[in-house]
């Protein structure tokens, strides 16, 4: 048997550790680990930008908070890179990106809080949206 939780949030700070605490409509969705799950089997994470400000970005997560055990966890799933779109131009870029890993394999304390954040570093590509979804298991 396996459980999820899924947040999203904005990451328009460049440098800045993001919580991400809501779920589209939800939102307080719980972050607390569902009983019985020891482990993050599953890491899907999306991210997109609408490339308004000309710069590059290398994203990443950071997995964290009393659940997490042996300490917080950071993982790099991508980078964007954007030109400024040219004045009087409708035609606005939109960049996007989709990373998984199937064996994530992170132990976790089931009933505890678990934090999980996004981050940007590089020089800012506009507004960015991160999407993430753990699946807890045995």
């Amino acid at each position: 048997m396996s459980r999820t939780i899924t947040v999203e949030g904005d990451v328009n700070t460049i440098d800045t550790r993001t919580l991400l605490t809501g779920q589209g409509s939800v939102t307080a969705p719980s972050l607390v680990v569902p009983a019985g799950m020891t482990k993050i089997k599953k890491i899907i994470v999306t991210a997109a930008a609408d490339g308004l400000a000309a710069g590059h970005v290398v994203n990443f997560m950071r997995l964290g908070g009393n659940a997490v055990l042996n300490g917080e966890q950071v993982f790099v799933f991508g980078g964007e890179d954007s030109i400024a779109p040219q004045a009087g131009s409708d035609a606005a870029p939109s960049l996007g990106e989709f990373f998984m890993i199937d064996d994530a394999d992170i132990d976790v304390r089931s009933s505890d809080t678990i934090s999980i954040a996004g981050e940007a570093a590089g020089v800012d590509v506009g507004d960015q949206t991160f999407a993430i979804t753990l699946v807890y298991g045995k």
